[in-house]
């Protein structure tokens, strides 16, 4: 269901480290579920309003992105040396949907 990819790295230097299936959350509910992490700064939050969600944001001093592709929100992280500590938390913070 909530799939952790903690070691995939892509050809620009980020990590697609988490997936979170679109049925869980609509894309204001994600992005103010992302308003209650402690510390984050959100960047940018685009969507068309139908069909695709962008969501930039830095937490703990690493720039995270979140956008929609074909099922499922797709998690990155900037800097790929990113601690799994950090990732963790974050995969933790929005497994929280799932339970609601």
């Amino acid at each position: 269901m909530f799939e952790d990819k903690f070691k995939a790295k892509m050809t620009d230097g980020s990590r697609h480290f988490v997936d979170l299936p679109i049925e869980f959350a609509f894309f204001d509910e994600l992005y103010e579920h992302t308003e209650k992490l402690p510390g984050v700064e959100i960047g940018e939050f685009l969507v068309d309003g139908i069909v695709s969600m962008w969501l930039e944001f830095t937490f703990r001093g690493h720039k995270f992105t979140v956008n929609n592709q074909f099922t499922d929100y797709w998690f990155f992280v900037e800097d790929a040396e990113c601690p799994e500590e950090i990732l963790l938390e974050i995969a933790d913070h929005y497994r929280q949907l799932t339970e609601q």
